[in-house]
């Protein structure tokens, strides 16, 4: 071989003078990825000679897309905003060489490798549009994309992975010319070569003593090279940094100076490779690169984007590649983490945007952009799924947070005075909404996830074993076939629309962002006023959550047997409506959980048999009566979703109607306890819900018997589970639309049956139309360390709407907080109550957490919670909130000390010929101590340590 190169070197001295002047001669085209804007402005009008231009349907918005690099500019013509699908200054940024390329991507595509097990990300630039695979068509009001994602040629000549010895050895055989014009041509094209590479090497210092060209990394790049290339503690190694950009120039040079064949050349990159890592060849060194097809639509609206992804377009090798995500514009409109600029004095000082991420954890969770700049620049990414876990899946991710049950998000810049605020309108149900935070930029967006995977330990598969370190991946035989959709509305500084003249907006804040969303839904007509005949303006509404008996353990005549005792009966509920009637409280509402059908842990409700321990079918039909007569509401909770079991013949079994996970084992739901750090099984099998509107009609048959108003179908509103069943299939978004189809029956609207009031828990978007009440909303974020603040974004879309509330009040470890954010929220007081055998409880392993529901301690609680709650509440109930935001207050004197502190305002009001107009206020002091505050309506005010003060405009 050795003579073969020097033969091909001699021939190759003979004609460099007339092949080095087409390399040095390449064509010039913009270097996305270095180019040198300043600006925005800069770079849109760079792009307006050679982009396509759309125009939305009002012709306000313009939408500029650069056919070279995919980059979208959207510019208000009334505002004059600007905002990118890209950061204009990639080049300056503080990303590393090889993630520079990433932030120009509109589309990423996450798989796996089924041989290899290993995982890896696609981006539209770089693996698309940077190598010239994607085609741009024009539509109505909008483009279609079609990328093609991955190499199409067969095999790619360019070592991935290489020693700096091998990379020297390589290039020693290029011949240097004969003229100085030739060697500085070649040195240039060697050190392209090398500059195509990222060094990973220790920080020893004979690096450079050897190569001199070569920098020595820090401790900490040192450290992150070895842990992920080993052979780095002793040989320096480069790994490309763009594979699909190299390779085009990259093997031309190869082939036409290496003076190798190019089956020569095959085996120096598969051995050198192999020296690198031991576990083989990956996609890129070894010949064949997954290549993955899939278009896009984006289209200009009259306030902003909708982008759509039809994963039926996507196309690739099954049998070799699992798809995991499709993330959706990842750089939206992303904010500066870290900009260097000049300060008064003339001096370079790095300075970040101002302003935060919208996150729905929770109630609403705000990351702001100068805290993370402030402390250090802490680099972070928030990710979750929407709606919480799959219960069908083993692994179960959600330890200490909030579910996000509204599918939004939004980013609000004041430095540049834009923002959007974001809704999966399809697919939300795969949606994972990442907040991310890195030492460039910050930006929020959503993954969807295309193929279900999992992962369980060996353990589980057998009865009574412990944890085990063996894992088994499993991976579901198909992928989400459907829409992808993102509507993206952009928000307008107040002093921005103020100058052009706008009557109509959404603000850059959260609030905006909260008013956009309502009339989006209301819009859609998912959610309406409540009417003014459904509110009582004397009482708001108290929910009580009560437990009607219970399955034990007992003996007759020496024999055990199981026997259901009661906790309350229906004589206990009509004294409980008396007494707490006499003291003040009104507007109650009794959930009757554990009357019927076995008690607590009951069999599964494809019928209503009332338990003769709390007063049988006479006590329900009594209390039925007497609540209508004295004006307060009973409601029968029936559980859908989950099992503990059904009787002989009562048309439910497990087997026909139970969810399956991947490796077809029956699917149950877990709870996390805190003590164990574990989640433990709640012994209930989840239902599929495809089996949902069959039992429905078997339940119908026995509730229609009886004069209920409303029910109580608590999971259909917070639980969202797959169903693996290999011959009855159905992924999280069909489960959603069987849920909403079951919703719709019990709403009367596809059978004509009887329409009930319906009473759900959390509050998941797609529940919400067909919810009458919501409890156990959160009320507050997970407040992560690095979350800025909660704020009640969920109260404002949906308060003088909906009646919900927060988790039970006595089981709250801190009421007074707990009492503060129900104000926040605008949500009402709901407690859970048992009269008698309240000790039982505590053997139960489901419901022994409830050690605080006695209500004969906890009815001085109710009463005074109560009142107090109702003068402050009872006269905004059908008002929405208008406004909330973080105030400074002065701690009052206390030792010779005062400072400052954050607190809460809270606004309510109407909404009146298209503006929200503030009626009432409070002022919500979360602190320890007592403090000073100026309200809007101009009265200064002190507040007591868990205090409030209410304040009229």
């Amino acid at each position: 071989m050795k003579n073969r190169i020097l033969a091909a070197i001699l021939a190759l001295l003979m004609l460099i003078p007339m092949v080095l002047p087409v390399f040095a001669e390449e064509e010039k085209k913009i270097d996305y990825v270095n180019a040198n804007w300043k600006s925005k402005e800069e770079r849109l009008e760079a792009m307006k000679d050679t982009a396509m231009t759309v125009t939305s349907p009002d012709g306000n918005m313009i939408l500029y897309v650069d056919k070279n690099s995919g980059e979208m500019i959207i510019q208000n013509q009334k505002t004059g905003d600007i905002v990118l699908s890209n950061p204009y200054d990639i080049g300056q940024s503080g990303l590393l060489k090889r993630e520079k390329p990433y932030a120009l991507s509109q589309l990423d595509l996450t798989y796996t490798t089924i041989t290899t097990g290993t995982a890896k990300t696609m981006h539209s630039y770089s693996d698309c549009f940077r190598v010239g695979q994607a085609t741009i068509q024009e539509l109505a009001n909008g483009i279609k994309v079609n990328y093609v994602l991955g190499e199409q040629e067969a095999r790619v000549l360019v070592p991935n992975k290489i020693s700096v010895d091998d990379m020297e050895a390589l290039l020693a055989a290029f011949p240097e010319g004969e003229t100085d014009k030739d060697k500085v041509i070649m040195n240039d094209i060697k050190t392209k070569i090398r500059g195509a590479y990222v060094l990973y090497a220790s920080n020893n210092a004979n690096l450079e003593a050897k190569y001199p060209w070569l920098k020595t990394p820090s401790a900490g790049m040192a450290a992150v090279a070895v842990k992920e290339y080993p052979i780095c503690a002793t040989t320096p190694i480069y790994v490309i940094n763009d594979i699909g950009a190299a390779n085009k120039w990259m093997e031309n040079y190869l082939k036409q100076y290496s003076g190798m064949t190019d089956e020569e050349l095959i085996a120096y990159i598969d051995q050198t490779y192999k020296k690198v890592e031991e576990k083989g060849i990956d996609d890129f060194s070894s010949g064949e690169k997954p290549k993955f097809e899939i278009s896009a639509t984006y289209e200009i609206t009259n306030s902003g984007l909708v982008a759509t992804v039809d994963t039926n377009s996507l196309t690739y090798d099954t049998t070799k590649y699992i798809v995991n995500t499709i993330s959706i514009l990842p750089y939206f409109n992303a904010a500066s983490a870290s900009k260097k600029v000049q300060d008064a004095d003339g001096k370079t000082v790095n300075v970040c945007d101002y302003g935060y991420t919208f996150i729905p954890d929770g109630s609403g969770a705000l990351v702001r952009f100068e805290d993370l700049f402030a402390d250090n620049g802490k680099q972070v990414k928030f990710e979750n799924d929407m709606y919480g876990n799959d219960y069908a899946l083993y692994q179960v991710k959600s330890r200490n947070t909030e579910n996000m049950t509204m599918p939004v998000f939004g980013l609000s810049n004041h430095t540049d005075k834009t923002g959007f605020f974001a809704v999966i309108e399809d697919g939300d149900a795969h949606g994972i909404i990442t907040s991310n935070h890195s030492v460039a930029y910050h930006s929020i967006y959503t993954a969807f996830k295309i193929t279900p995977t999992d992962v369980y330990d060996l353990a589980d598969a057998f009865s009574g074993g412990s944890s085990s370190s063996n894992k088994i991946g499993i991976t579901a035989e198909k992928i989400y076939r459907g829409i992808c959709k993102v509507n993206y509305t952009l928000l307008v500084d107040d002093e921005v629309a103020a100058n052009a003249g706008l009557d109509s907006y959404y603000e850059n804040t959260y609030v905006g962002m909260a008013n956009c969303y309502r009339d989006y839904l209301e819009g859609k007509d998912l959610l309406s006023k409540i009417p003014d005949s459904q509110i009582n303006k004397e009482f708001t509404q108290i929910f009580f959550e009560t437990f009607g008996s219970i399955e034990v353990d007992d003996k007759v005549l020496t024999f055990p047997v199981r026997k259901n005792k009661a906790l309350t009966t229906f004589g206990d509920i009509k004294n409980i409506y008396a007494t707490l009637r006499d003291k003040g409280v009104g507007n109650m509402s009794f959930i009757l959980k554990g009357f019927a059908n076995g008690g607590l842990l009951s069999e599964y409700p494809t019928s209503l048999d009332w338990e003769k321990s709390v007063g049988g079918e006479e006590g329900f039909i009594d209390i039925l009566e007497h609540s209508k007569e004295n004006g307060y509401e009973i409601i029968p909770d029936a559980e859908f979703g989950y099992s503990y079991g059904a009787g002989w013949f009562s048309g439910y079994s497990n087997k026909k109607h139970g969810t399956r996970t991947l490796d077809n084992r029956y699917s149950t739901k877990r709870t996390y306890y805190a003590a164990t750090q574990t989640f433990e099984r709640t012994g209930g099998v989840a239902v599929s819900t495809a089996s949902f509107e069959y039992l429905y009609g078997l339940f119908y048959k026995s509730v229609a018997e009886y004069d209920i108003s409303a029910l109580s179908v608590r999971s259909l509103g917070s639980d969202l589970n797959s169903d693996f069943d290999k011959e009855d299939y159905y992924d999280r978004e069909a489960s959603k639309d069987n849920i909403v189809t079951m919703l719709k029956l019990l709403k009367g609207k596809e059978n004509g049956n009887k329409s009930y009031k319906l009473l759900v828990d959390a509050g998941n978007s797609f529940a919400m139309p067909y919810a009458d009440v919501v409890l156990s909303v959160s009320l507050d974020s997970s407040r992560r360390s690095e979350m800025s603040e909660a704020v009640p974004f969920f109260g404002i879309v949906y308060h003088g709407s909906k009646i919900f509330a927060g988790n039970a009040f006595n089981m709250e470890g801190d009421t007074d907080f707990a009492f503060l954010k129900a104000i926040e929220n605008g949500a009402v007081l709901y407690f859970t109550i048992a009269k008698q055998n309240v000790e039982l409880l505590k053997f139960d392993p489901i419901y022994n957490k409830y050690y605080s529901v006695s209500y004969d301690k906890l009815e001085d609680t109710i009463v005074d919670t109560y009142t107090r709650y109702n003068e402050l509440m009872k006269d905004v109930q059908d008002m929405y909130i208008v406004d909330h935001e973080f105030i400074e207050a002065t701690r009052t004197e206390d030792g010779g000390k005062a400072d400052k502190s954050q607190v809460v305002s809270v606004e309510y009001g109407y909404k009146e010929n298209g503006k929200y107009e503030s009626k009432v206020g409070f002022i919500l002091n979360y602190t320890a101590y007592e403090i000073e505050v100026t309200t809007p309506a101009g009265t200064v005010e002190k507040i007591p340590s868990f205090g409030y003060v209410k304040y009229y405009k």
